[in-house]
């Protein structure tokens, strides 16, 4: 039985084309897709994926080095969440962000007899939570906070799933 989770990436296509019409790219439609490859030494495989299928890069410096050049939140572009513009936010580290996602999701599984169902919104919160508490914890990831956040995402899971 397989615990995977996957976050909700819907509409990171339609951000990245925003995000690439307001750096005055070529438009959709008319070689933007070499254009982008170009631009950010990716190939175009890639490239349709970003810009058409709601992907994002799979490897997080490559999505924070992307969102970088672009000015914005890499989790903006990924999952819809935070700051547009990320000139006037504190810097993400995208590698603890991972490692803090991967322990969670880590001790979610671990908690749970069946697949996990969780809503990307209560994922992301949660995932946010465990960072900002990491940054402030001098990087150091909390196993008692980890276990306090997922038990915490499942009450809520669960409540949410008694309702409907």
């Amino acid at each position: 039985m397989s615990n995977k989770v996957s976050v909700s990436t819907a509409g990171c296509s339609e951000r990245l084309h925003r995000l690439l019409d307001a750096k005055g790219f070529v438009p959709e439609g008319k070689g933007r897709i070499a254009a982008f490859s170009r631009e950010f030494g990716i190939n175009t495989a890639n490239a349709t994926r970003w810009l058409n299928d709601d992907k994002v890069p799979r490897d997080m410096s490559e999505l924070k080095r992307i969102a970088d050049a672009l000015g914005v939140d890499p989790f903006w572009w990924a999952i819809g969440k935070g700051d547009e513009d990320s000139r006037g936010s504190e810097a993400v580290d995208i590698s603890l962000f991972g490692r803090c996602a991967n322990e969670l999701l880590k001790c979610l599984s671990d908690l749970m007899d069946r697949p996990l169902d969780l809503e990307s919104e209560s994922l992301s919160k949660g995932f946010i939570e465990l960072y900002k508490h990491t940054r402030s914890n001098s990087d150091n990831i909390d196993p008692e906070r980890i276990s306090l956040i997922a038990v915490k995402m499942l009450a809520e899971h669960r409540s949410n799933e008694s309702r409907n």
